[in-house]
């Protein structure tokens, strides 16, 4: 029984731990597969000249089911209040801190051209740092909460045996 107990203990710990990790690794994601549409998005709009709607209803992925499927369907059911409108309360749903990031393109997607094109690369800068500083702060994270997962089944262990 004890060797039973310790086991679910243990297992718990290391099911919390996975956890907090994909929680926490939720932005990061988000935030690769966005920076990737961006690429795309820039490259649709500057060379090919595709108008946003052939371009939101192309995408797929991780971006497209928190960024751009969204956008899209809100376009179509709330078009009327303007697609800077349409952009911000879709940027409003991502995972914190994206919103920060993208929220400065809304006001200039309707007009496109190279000041969209500029805007989207400094937000792909912008975006890239973010995901750096993160992703090394997520790792220490990581390190942190498997030892505290950890020592803390230890010594409930500890004290139930």
């Amino acid at each position: 029984m004890k060797g039973l107990g310790i086991l679910l203990v243990l297992w718990g710990a290391g099911y919390f731990c996975l956890q907090q990790r994909r929680d926490g690794l939720l932005p990061v994601q988000v935030g690769r597969a966005i920076l990737d549409d961006l690429s795309v998005v820039g490259y649709q709009i500057r060379v090919c000249r595709t108008p946003l709607p052939d371009i939101l209803e192309g995408a797929h992925g991780l971006g497209a089911d928190w960024l751009w499927r969204p956008l899209l369907e809100r376009l179509r059911s709330e078009g009327a209040r303007g697609l800077p409108w349409c952009w911000q309360e879709t940027a409003a749903a991502l995972p914190p801190p994206l919103e920060r990031y993208l929220a400065p393109l809304g006001p200039l997607l309707p007009a496109g051209g190279e000041r969209l094109a500029a805007a989207i690369e400094e937000t792909r800068e912008e975006l890239t740092g973010f995901l750096r500083a993160e992703t090394a702060r997520q790792a220490s994270r990581g390190r942190v909460t498997a030892a505290l997962c950890l020592s803390g089944a230890c010594l409930l262990i500890l004290v139930l045996i």
